[in-house]
């Protein structure tokens, strides 16, 4: 993998983050029920999307909230008094509608947020995002058992991201690896996980000068990607999030060559 992508300062901001949010994760597994063991699923369906109970109780968002804007402000010192006004000024009823809106990934509601309170264009749907990604792991960690049941077309079967990386095994084998909740699924069949199509000979693979551990799979059908790390040839366990991270600079090759979603 090319670390030279993002900075190293980056990527340390981002280690810490990932670390927070595991331990935020354990602190949670005591306080939230999502109740996924009770209830029957469609196995077509993400699981995030039938639950019946919120799996994000806003007095503990805000909590992860505050615990992600410790990180932010002690890895980027100027952004301190701008996170320290944003965090004094969040209230009960944006608490629940960030939650909402993080859920979507909309985008659009945080910008407008942003313009409002004269903040960072960037910085309240990040520390939003980062925050809600806690209940999501765990939320993950609760359906570990059975997920693999479930066959959702082009989307983690959990959290309802859309599929972007892989793992690849000693033995060749395909693991899909979400790097929103960090769900770990099997995938079933040799196919395109975005739309589907088994045929070999619409599948093809890009491979990158000088990275002998990623690589780039493509589907000619749907003109969509994923990113596949040989995790036998890393030498640590890496979270999802670090590995899409490190290996942006398959997004930007791919991107290039006209793949993906916002090429079409």
């Amino acid at each position: 993998m090319n670390p030279n992508v993002v900075s190293e300062e980056y990527v340390a901001l981002q280690k810490a983050i990932i670390d927070k949010q595991q331990q935020l994760r354990n602190y949670l597994a005591n306080s939230v029920n999502s109740g996924v063991q009770e209830q029957e699923f469609n196995y077509e369906i993400p699981v995030f999307a039938q639950l019946k109970q919120s799996p994000v109780p806003p007095d503990l968002y805000r909590e992860s909230i505050v615990e992600i804007e410790s990180v932010l402000s002690e890895h980027q010192p100027p952004l301190k008094e701008e996170l320290s006004r944003l965090i004094s000024n969040l209230t009960e009823e944006d608490i629940v509608k960030w939650i909402k809106e993080s859920i979507t990934f909309n985008t659009g509601y945080f910008q407008t947020f942003a313009e409002k309170r004269e903040l960072s264009p960037w910085l309240p749907h990040f520390l939003a995002e980062q925050a809600l990604r806690p209940f999501m792991q765990l939320l993950a960690f609760q359906c570990k058992g059975f997920i693999n049941e479930f066959d959702v077309m082009g989307t983690c079967p959990c959290c309802g991201e859309p599929h972007r990386l892989a793992k690849i095994d000693l033995k060749g084998e395909k693991c899909l690896f979400c790097p929103r909740c960090e769900t770990e699924m099997k995938q079933k069949r040799l196919a395109c996980v975005h739309c589907g199509d088994d045929r070999p000979e619409h599948l093809f693979y890009l491979n990158i000068k000088e990275d002998d551990v990623s690589r780039i799979e493509v589907c000619e059908t749907c003109n969509n990607y994923l990113k596949l790390v040989e995790t036998s040839k890393i030498l640590e366990n890496k979270a999802a999030a670090m590995l899409d991270l490190e290996t942006i600079h398959l997004d930007f090759v791919a991107q290039e060559e006209g793949y993906g979603d916002e090429m079409k």
